[in-house]
């Protein structure tokens, strides 16, 4: 296996906010902390080693051990487990939907970029421990978002009613049948046995997808002392209390969110809310499942059904905190409230929810961690290597856009310029040679030239346009080559981590894949990782 990274183009993320955290713009202060850098990860450490509480760490050190007293520890996660009830170690955090089988690759690639980022920090900041966690979306009830999984250009999908349930406690029934669809889709490269082994090990009946999920994700990750964690327990929820009640009481989420989101639309060219807040920010779990609490007319209710008045729900979030749920907006201060966490990676949806929020924590009194943008990655195996190799087209077009690689290819290929840009740059210099004349004339004419203009290069632009169609005629073949090849690292429209599961890659270099990973899954944020199976 062999890295390159490759400039990102970020005309294609289509996002002004996220481009402009790419590029660390200052216009983001007051809508996050600090960007990430080596000094403001020692600040930031600093600065929570003086109010994260003692009482805390040991509640999180008691559940982990407790959560994996079933599992296959490895010494590394045993050390970090540890270690977390020391007041100089912290945590850099990621998390994920509870995907099938960890779902698209880039699940894979943002844990093993926590894993790498704390490897980083413990070999460059002395005095304190970084400690990688994968956070488990285990109260998460979208289960149609985690019931299927593609591989090898197939889908496979777990057809059952989850009954509003959160996913974390959906057990699996009959799943043998999921697990040997899924099996048969792998390819079969020396390391298959290898995979459909920890298959085994990890998906077995009667167990919840959360626990059976953790499993998985242990045996690719633990050796490298990652430390998984289901939130969704009692005594976590106990920590979450005031947060709770500080909801039904005065819409804290709500109020401290729309404020932030007019911040953002001043600061920010087109900007536009990743989640808007509701009343109350998190559900209740009943036996229909996990339901929203609305207030209308000053009156709580649970799913229009069962009504509540304020103080009631507050004695059932004192005595039974493990029945209510932070949704999407308030899961950030609970991951906070919980863990010594100084940064959180995510995707770009991810951070665009997380830059909602930065009033609500400051106002909720919970420090709000410095944001790691998840790495991008592309695998490409030996088949598809040696095609890229023959098409002459530099690897760096294949992650463009499809317009950009096709114009490229048919720039090697064509014997003639089927560019015009020359063409516009004279024919521009001449309009303006006309306004100078006309300004110094009759300022009347400028309207009339600047519609002959408009009109003269929309002239070109079709001349343009028609060439490059009949080149493409021309080359119709090797265009089409390179569309196969493309389509092939962006499958239905997206991008290969968005889509393909990584079990065929897995079972043709094993651990290996996982080991490559998190050796150089640590790039810049403007960069994409490409990684060349061939050896």
């Amino acid at each position: 296996m062999r890295s390159q990274n490759i400039q990102k183009d970020l005309s294609l993320i289509g996002d002004n906010l996220i481009n402009k955290f790419i590029q660390k713009d200052k216009i983001l202060d007051g809508i996050i902390d600090h960007f990430y850098e080596e000094k403001n990860i020692l600040k930031k450490t600093i600065d929570k080693k003086e109010v994260f509480p003692d009482e805390n760490r040991k509640v999180l050190v008691d559940q982990l051990k407790k959560q994996y007293s079933e599992v296959k520890l490895h010494k590394e996660t045993s050390k970090n487990i540890n270690s977390l009830i020391d007041s100089n170690t912290f945590t850099i955090t990621t998390g994920h939907q509870l995907n099938l089988f960890t779902g698209p690759l880039m699940v894979i690639y943002k844990i093993a970029q926590v894993i790498s980022m704390a490897r980083y920090l413990n070999s460059k900041i002395k005095n304190f421990n970084y400690v990688p966690i994968f956070w488990l979306a285990s109260e998460d009830h979208d289960f149609d978002e985690i019931s299927y999984v593609n591989i090898s250009n197939k889908q496979i999908k777990w057809g059952i009613d989850s009954h509003n349930n959160r996913v974390g406690k959906i057990i699996l029934n009959d799943f043998n049948r999921i697990t040997d669809d899924y099996k048969s889709k792998i390819i079969d490269a020396e390391f298959k046995i290898q995979l459909e082994e920890l298959i085994n090990q990890s998906y077995i009946n009667e167990d919840s997808l959360s626990f059976s999920t953790l499993k998985f994700i242990n045996s690719l990750f633990g050796r490298h002392g990652l430390i998984i964690i289901d939130p969704d327990k009692k005594a976590f929820k106990e920590l979450f209390i005031e947060n709770f009640k500080n909801e039904i009481i005065d819409s804290r989420c709500k109020i401290d969110t729309e404020k932030q989101i007019e911040k953002n639309k001043k600061d920010i060219e087109s900007y536009k809310p990743q989640v808007n807040p509701s009343e109350i920010n998190f559900f209740k779990i009943t036996p229909k499942g996990r339901m929203r609490i609305r207030i209308k007319n000053n009156v709580i209710s649970v799913d229009d059904e069962k009504q509540y008045s304020t103080e009631e729900l507050i004695n059932q979030i004192e005595s039974n905190p493990e029945r209510f749920s932070p949704n999407v907006l308030m899961r950030p201060l609970f991951q906070e409230k919980i863990l010594p966490n100084i940064c959180y990676v995510g995707g770009p949806n991810e951070l665009k929810y997380w830059m909602q929020l930065k009033l609500f924590f400051d106002n909720s009194n919970l420090q709000y961690p410095i944001l790691k943008l998840r790495s991008s990655a592309f695998i490409i195996d030996q088949k598809t290597s040696l095609k890229i190799k023959k098409t002459d087209v530099e690897l760096e077009y294949f992650f463009k856009s499809i317009n950009d690689l096709v114009n490229h290819k048919l720039k090697k290929l064509s014997t003639v310029n089927v560019s015009f840009d020359s063409i516009k740059e004279i024919l521009s210099d001449q309009f303006n040679k006309l306004r100078d004349v006309s300004n110094k004339t009759n300022k009347s004419f400028e309207g009339a030239l600047n519609a002959q203009e408009k009109k003269q290069m929309k002239g070109i632009d079709d001349l343009e346009k028609k060439l490059i169609k009949a080149e493409k005629k021309n080359h119709q073949e090797q265009i089409n080559n390179i569309k196969i090849i493309f389509e092939s690292l962006h499958p239905n429209n997206v991008d290969q981590e968005r889509h393909l599961n990584f079990a065929n890659f897995y079972s043709l270099k094993g651990q290996g894949l996982i080991d490559h990973l998190v050796d150089k899954v640590l790039i810049p944020d403007d960069k994409i990782l490409v990684i060349n199976l061939e050896d």
